[in-house]
């Protein structure tokens, strides 16, 4: 079975996999104690394996359950006045629009929608910059932005958004910063970048998908100029009283998948953050490529190098993706489709995929007619 859809949940390799029953272990035998002895020290371990694969400090960042989590958290804790606006795209996750949504209803702060390009198929670095910069207002408050959007596999550039920001933010006090929250679930464990190469004020992501860490894992970056315009909203049991430790949530959960967490960033880092990305990308350009050529496909995702990572977005003629979807599961291939209207059918390679397992997956799409 070929399975290409790395964007939804993945199976634990071996090294994760073993680290959870090895906890699993420890606390059917005697939870209390096995807890006692050993959250504090695991917690933070995976902080730390966090910050250095992220390429930042262990007190800058948070444990959270998913890239949901991690936005609700930012937002609801975002501090910002009545008068002031959080701009958001039309292609933010549903997720981020309805934290938005809770936010101004509490504050009485406003949310402002705007498309980021005009065509997908046309669309440059140039187009997306300038519209959003283009609109920033004086009472912008917090823009948020997707990394990779999973509904077309768009890969925004953060990087220069954040530069383009520098610039208006150097005129502004601390209170009125324009704040540039990141969705990152879909670029996290696909792209050889640190927190510093995107230069955002915070960034969230489940590790679940690309990273192959256990399900219900995530984590939060603040970028230390930003941390003390959001404040936590669930209590921590976490004890170490920098920023990250406040602002992850406190509770019993399934701490086995949780502490399990840092294997799956060291694996990663043993994987090679560059040959990581080498090889996805290689792949989704092979998929994209040969996607292009079909006569009964009509691709979505960018054909730029800079502006697409590991998701890869398309429709076939006649078919719904669902039905695309259904078509490839009979030929043992396990694609999604997109969750947004419209949708589409969606291919996520991972690095564990073949180029020749490409070559199955687009002869199986060019015989859908």
């Amino acid at each position: 079975m070929t399975k290409v859809s790395t964007g939804k949940l993945t199976s634990h390799p071996t090294p994760v996999q073993e680290v959870i029953e090895k906890h699993q272990r420890g606390l059917n035998a005697n939870p209390a104690l096995y807890l006692q002895q050993n959250n504090s020290q695991l917690t933070q371990e995976v902080r730390d394996a966090a910050a250095n694969y992220m390429g930042a400090q262990s007190s800058d960042i948070a444990l959270t359950d998913s890239t949901t989590m991690g936005t609700a958290l930012v937002i609801n804790g975002l501090q910002i006045r009545e008068n002031q606006e959080m701009l958001t795209t039309e292609f933010d996750y549903y997720s981020t629009h309805e934290s938005l949504r809770y936010k101004a209803a509490r504050t009485e702060a406003t949310v402002r929608e705007i498309p980021l390009y005009q065509n997908i198929q046309k669309v440059s670095e140039d187009e997306i910059v300038d519209i959003l910069i283009d609109a920033v207002r004086p009472q912008t408050r917090l823009i948020t932005a997707t990394w990779v959007h999973s509904s077309t596999g768009l890969k925004v550039p953060i990087r220069r958004i954040s530069d383009r920001l520098a610039e208006i933010n150097a005129n502004r006090s601390q209170s009125d910063r324009v704040l540039l929250f990141v969705d990152g679930v879909h670029g996290l464990g696909v792209e050889d970048a640190t927190m510093s190469d995107l230069n955002c004020d915070f960034f969230t992501a489940g590790t679940h998908k690309w990273l192959f860490a256990p399900r219900g894992t995530g984590v939060i970056w603040g970028n230390p100029r930003s941390q003390a315009a959001v404040s936590p909203t669930i209590p921590t049991f976490t004890r170490t009283g920098d920023w990250g430790g406040r602002m992850t949530p406190g509770g019993f959960k399934p701490f086995e998948h949780q502490w399990a967490q840092a294997e799956a960033f060291r694996f990663h880092q043993q994987l090679g953050k560059s040959r990581v990305q080498k090889r996805i990308h290689s792949l989704s350009r092979q998929l994209k490529e040969g996607l292009a050529n079909m006569s009964n496909v009509t691709l979505y995702t960018p054909m730029s190098k800079n502006l697409f990572s590991g998701i890869i977005c398309f429709d076939v003629n006649h078919f719904s993706p669902v039905q695309v979807v259904r078509q490839l599961r009979q030929r043992n291939i396990i694609a999604s489709d997109t969750p947004y209207a419209p949708s589409h059918a969606r291919l996520t390679p991972g690095v564990y995929n073949t180029p020749q397992e490409v070559e199955q997956v687009l002869t199986a799409i060019r015989d859908l007619a």
